[in-house]
C-alpha cells in the first residue's frame, strides 16, 4: 500500500453574479489539458450540477489545482490560489467582474494516483490479505477514487467481513 502515491490538491470555490458569466454553463465542467498552460487542472459549475447551491441570480464554480501537475500548489497562499483560479476560469468562461464569494480548500495527500500496474498491485494486496483472515482493507487508493467507487468497495468489503463473522 505504501507504494501508492497520493497527491495534494486545492479547490477554489468562486461565486459570481450569473450576469457576469457569459458561458451557458451547460453540462458539469471540464478538464484542462497540460498543453493549455493554465494553472487549474479542471473546473466545474456546482450550481448547474446541484440546484440550490447558489442564491438566485448567482453561480457557484469550482477550480481544481495541484495534483501531479503542480504538487506544491497546495502550499501557495489563499490569495495566489484564488487569483489563479479566477483568472483561468474568467478566461475560459468569459467572466466579467469579481467573485462575490471565494473559498480555498486544501486536501493534503488525499488524491491517489492510480498508475500503470495498479490493478496488479491491488491483486497482490488482495493475495496478502487472503492469508490474514479477519483483516479487510478499503479506501480511495485501491479500487476507485470517486465517491461512488469508494462506497461500492466499502459495501463489498463490509459484506465480506460480515460473511466471515457469520461463517
Amino acid at each position: 500500500c505504501a507504494t501508492i502515491r497520493y497527491w495534494s490538491t486545492a479547490i477554489v470555490a468562486l461565486a459570481y453574479m450569473r450576469s457576469a458569466v457569459r458561458h451557458p454553463l451547460q453540462g458539469t465542467g471540464f478538464v484542462v489539458p497540460r498543453r493549455e498552460g493554465l494553472t487549474i487542472t479542471a473546473g466545474s459549475w456546482v450550481s448547474s450540477k446541484w440546484p440550490h447551491r447558489a442564491p438566485d441570480g448567482q453561480v457557484l464554480l469550482r477550480a481544481f489545482l495541484g495534483g501531479a501537475r503542480d504538487p506544491d500548489a497546495v502550499d501557495r497562499s489563499d490569495a495566489d490560489l484564488a487569483g489563479a483560479a479566477a483568472g483561468d476560469l474568467g478566461a475560459i468562461l468569459s467572466i466579467r467582474g469579481e467573485p462575490t464569494l471565494t473559498r480555498v480548500y486544501r486536501w493534503h495527500r488525499a488524491s491517489p494516483q492510480q498508475e500503470v500496474g495498479h490493478l496488479a498491485l491491488v491483486a497482490e494486496i488482495d493475495r496478502s490479505l487472503a492469508r490474514l483472515p479477519g483483516l479487510f482493507l478499503t479506501g480511495t487508493g485501491l479500487r476507485g477514487v470517486g465517491i461512488p467507487d469508494c462506497i461500492a468497495d466499502a459495501r463489498a468489503v463490509a459484506t465480506a467481513a460480515a460473511g466471515q463473522l457469520q461463517g
